[in-house]
Order: structure tokens, then sequence, then C-alpha cells
């Protein structure tokens, strides 16, 4: 259990990083101290469901969003590959640029990511 909630303090601090906001103005937005969510994101406290109601919410998702997936569990117990880590930081800071953009843009660049994840468009 110690390692999913390590897990989920890692997913939160990704989240809230890809959302561009500190643990000062999530903690506001959750109605927490800053410090508390400093604790989650190191894996100091066990949050109860409620609590991450209002974290998902604070960051407009849901609460699984917000749990490790099967494949970052398995990863753990085997340890990071320096691929998945650098793979997760260009993914946080996509995240944290989208963010930045409006809906028209980003219908633009989502045709654009789906040309090129389908492989059609030149390389």
């Amino acid at each position: 259990m110690d390692a999913f909630i390590r897990l989920l303090g890692v997913k939160v601090r990704m989240l809230r990083k890809a959302q561009g906001l500190s643990q000062e103005k999530l903690g506001e937005k959750a109605g927490f101290d800053y410090r508390y969510i400093g604790f989650i994101e190191q894996a100091r406290v066990n949050p109860t469901i409620k609590t991450l109601e209002k974290v998902a919410h604070a960051l407009k998702l849901t609460v699984p969003d917000l749990f490790p997936s099967n494949k970052e569990i398995e990863i753990n117990k085997k340890g990071v590959p320096a691929k998945v880590a650098e793979r997760e930081k260009i993914l946080s800071k996509i995240m944290k640029d989208l963010n930045k953009v409006d809906n028209s843009k980003l219908k633009s660049i989502a045709k654009i990511v789906n040309i090129s994840a389908s492989g059609g468009g030149a390389s």
C-alpha cells in the first residue's frame, strides 16, 4: 500500500505541474493548506477519498485520474527505466503547454497529433 500512496503522490504532482499550478494554488482551489498538498505528493499522508475528490475537482479531473495506472504500478515494482522517466517529462511539458492553448488551436493540434500518430503526413 505504501508504494500505491507514493505513486499517487507522484501522479498528483505530475498532474498539478502539467496544469501549471503551484502547491499553493492547488491547495487554494481544493480547500487545503499548500503544505498538505506537499504531504500528499511526498506520500507523508494517506488521503481519504473525500480529500482526493477535492483535489481531483480542483484539477478538473476525476478521482480515478489521480490513481497510478497498472503499468505505473508494474514499472514501480521493477524500477523506472530512464526512457520512461524521460517520456513522462516530455508528456508533462506538452500537457503544460496545451493547457495554455484555446480550444480552436487545441482542435488543430489534435488533428496534427492524430495524423502523426497514425503514420500519415511527412516525417
